[in-house]
């Protein structure tokens, strides 16, 4: 992944990882490049060792809870499906993603979301003022089992979105606003 050199400058390349192991294999090559390969196995424990303890956290959940994760808010509403970044992270928190069975970046239409009707909304959406009452104040909407429950909660989109040593917080944050009680 050496890139060319500029101005003697050389640039390293790294594509956007689309799973954990992808984001240690980043932290691998980036430590080795720095000659810091034990500072990069020192952030990948920590996060091994966040993943775990979230999983002993939720080891007593049998019904995973029902989750729609929305990246862009109305009219053009983006969720994630399999084989993303963001389904790595709803699978360890242990929640089940709405929009699983369908691939990538998805456009939805608000019939689809209300069909499904998730138990937890999550949004990462930051520049709607307050993204949280945009949601529950939807037309519609208010038969969606999440919305009734008020049960729609903000997520940092900078921990939830992006592929590196935040993962393990990406993980937690996530199985915390699903299952608060477990994280007492």
């Amino acid at each position: 992944n050496w890139g060319a050199v500029h101005s003697g400058i050389t640039v390293f390349v790294i594509e956007s990882a689309l799973s954990f192991d992808d984001v240690y294999g980043d932290i691998e090559q980036i430590a080795a490049v720095m000659g810091e390969e034990e500072k990069g196995d020192e952030i990948i424990d920590g996060i091994q060792k966040q993943l775990k303890e979230v999983e002993e956290k939720i080891a007593s959940v049998d019904e995973k809870k029902k989750v729609y994760f929305e990246i862009s808010p109305a009219p053009d509403i983006y969720t994630t499906g399999k084989n993303t970044f963001q389904q790595e992270v709803m699978n360890k928190a242990g929640v089940e993603n709405i929009f699983a069975d369908m691939e990538g970046w998805i456009k939805l239409s608000e019939e689809e979301i209300i069909d499904r009707n998730p138990e937890l909304i999550t949004t990462t959406v930051g520049y709607v003022e307050n993204p949280v009452e945009e949601i529950l104040s939807r037309k519609g909407w208010n038969q969606i089992s999440a919305v009734e429950a008020e049960e729609v909660k903000l997520l940092d989109s900078d921990i939830m979105s992006r592929p590196g040593p935040r993962i393990g917080e990406a993980v937690e944050i996530l199985a915390e606003a699903a299952y608060p009680e477990l994280f007492n």
